[in-house]
């Protein structure tokens, strides 16, 4: 693993830091909300997945490292792994990340395990169980089971147990996880889809996200260069929340921000994918 920078010398710290505290909570789905498959798709606009087309595109093995920078410096980073069962009826996966953010005092971990299937006949996918452990000022360990086609579950926070029962409009809104709300949000956008509301298990609520497609915008990349992306912004309660998805990258989660003065920034900087011939 590549060794952490330590941000140093770097003047008023109450002034510079203070964003980053305000920006913790959110860190974990900043970092840790990146997307679950690679497929390489040949139209920008999709129809509902088959079996054999889900199975064609999208069960590989993947590798995923992000960087984490804030003010200049790298301060973290996360490794995720996805690996697909590929036997005959299977369309699910389990997901393995890792990641860790030093800046100053401020040392965190994050763990977790997740697994994932798509369902054909509902187009979305689902998430039956995940467990998390975080360290540092966000301490916690959880596990949490999904029922109902995702709309009840248990979380296990610390040894505490909740009960959820997610009540909508549209029963077709499940409870996700971050790695499967990951998956969602890049699945709606090979689909066309440019406005679209998720709901996330939280360690104690129900989270709401509304995503929103705001066009195309070209960034520069340290490794890649020039890159045309599809920007996402959340415009609810998460508003700060912006996501950059490469289309000459197999669709996949480029870069990440929070929206503040100083801003977290999370870059892709590896990912491989080793499929069935």
């Amino acid at each position: 693993m590549n060794k952490l920078i330590k941000l140093k010398d770097l003047g008023n710290l109450t002034n510079k830091t203070v964003p980053l505290l305000k920006a913790l909570p959110a860190l974990p789905l900043l970092v840790f909300c990146l997307f679950g498959f690679t497929a390489q798709i040949q139209a920008s606009v999709i129809s509902p997945f088959t079996t054999k087309a889900f199975s064609d595109f999208h069960q590989c093995d993947k590798t995923f490292e992000y960087d984490v920078y804030f003010l200049g410096g790298k301060v973290g980073y996360l490794h995720r792994k996805i690996m697909w069962d590929n036997s005959a009826a299977a369309r699910k996966a389990t997901v393995t990340s890792f990641g860790e953010v030093t800046f100053f005092w401020l040392d965190s971990s994050y763990q977790q395990q997740s697994a994932m299937y798509y369902s054909p006949q509902s187009n979305h996918f689902l998430t039956p169980s995940f467990s998390q452990k975080l360290t540092g000022l966000k301490s916690r360990e959880m596990i949490a089971e999904m029922s109902d086609n995702g709309l009840s579950s248990t979380v296990t926070l610390d040894a505490e147990v909740s009960h959820y029962q997610h009540k909508n409009e549209n029963e077709n809104n499940p409870l996700y996880d971050l790695d499967t709300l990951g998956a969602q949000i890049r699945l709606n956008l090979l689909q066309g889809k440019s406005r679209f509301t998720l709901f996330r298990q939280g360690s104690k609520r129900i989270e709401r996200y509304q995503f929103e497609v705001t066009g195309q915008e070209i960034i520069v990349h340290e490794k890649w260069g020039e890159i045309t992306t599809t920007k996402v912004v959340e415009v609810g309660e998460h508003e700060n929340i912006v996501l950059w998805f490469s289309s000459q990258h197999d669709h996949q989660l480029v870069k990440a921000e929070l929206d503040m003065i100083f801003s977290p920034v999370v870059w892709l900087s590896h990912f491989s994918k080793q499929c069935d011939s």
